[in-house]
């Protein structure tokens, strides 16, 4: 990795990365949001929305080879589909597969470049440079009969660990366990911790916007009936 991260220079970071790494993580990091309580006392709706690695292999004995699915999202760059691979055939078979390159114009051959970086803000930044990404993203969650549903970048754990963590809010789920399935990364990348610090920019944007609801509404552009539709599908009865 190439961290050029200098504010004397041209505040440019490049990082090399290691696709042959990322092959061997295929269908790791993968867990069942469901579980968790919400405020009203309810509960996240389990085997309806997953989160995961990238799927380019899926070995036989993993639990993601036996769900029925009907939803795919992929939220890795094109050039990560190109090095690594799409989602496996068995999986996307008879699969909606639903292609979001979330921070695709940051990637090259050797890997990506961001321009303008600020210290400490690289998960916020993958929301608020690629608004348009997320609202496609909550949108299609929105939509009907999506579910079971399962979503993925190649590590599973920065963009899709933004993306739980924003869904879950929209849940109501209380931001410690938030971060604690965030933090559960962890385990596939011991070598690359992830840290509590790196959510809180996102959540004091969300509280600076008056709340998850105006974030998403007034940030990325969704409307109340989407997130009233998230809500009705991922909460339990």
């Amino acid at each position: 990795m190439a961290d050029t991260n200098d504010p004397a220079e041209s505040q440019k970071l490049e990082v090399v990365v290691d696709f042959d790494l990322l092959r061997g993580i295929a269908a790791r990091n993968f867990r069942d949001l469901g579980g968790h309580p919400v405020a009203d006392g309810r509960k996240v709706r389990h085997g309806h929305v997953y989160r995961s690695s990238h799927l380019a292999q899926v070995p036989r004995e993993s639990p993601i080879s036996t769900l029925k699915l009907k939803t795919l999202i992929t939220l890795q760059s094109r050039m990560e589909v190109k090095h690594i691979g799409p989602p496996a055939h068995a999986v996307r078979n008879g699969v909606r597969w639903e292609h979001i390159p979330i921070g695709d114009r940051w990637f090259t051959d050797r890997g990506y470049t961001r321009t303008s970086v600020r210290s400490g803000l690289a998960h916020l930044d993958l929301v608020m440079h690629f608004r348009e990404d997320w609202q496609r993203f909550f949108k299609l969650l929105a939509e009907r009969n999506v579910y079971p549903l399962l979503f993925h970048c190649s590590a599973g754990r920065d963009r899709t660990g933004v993306g739980a963590a924003m869904l879950l809010e929209v849940l109501g789920v209380e931001r410690a366990r938030i971060v604690a399935d965030f933090l559960e990364s962890n385990t596939t990348f011991p070598q690359d911790l992830l840290t509590s610090r790196q959510l809180a920019p996102v959540f004091e944007s969300i509280d600076e916007a008056g709340g998850i609801d105006a974030f998403m509404r007034e940030v990325l552009g969704l409307d109340s009936a989407d997130l009233e539709s998230i809500r009705a599908d991922l909460l339990e009865k």
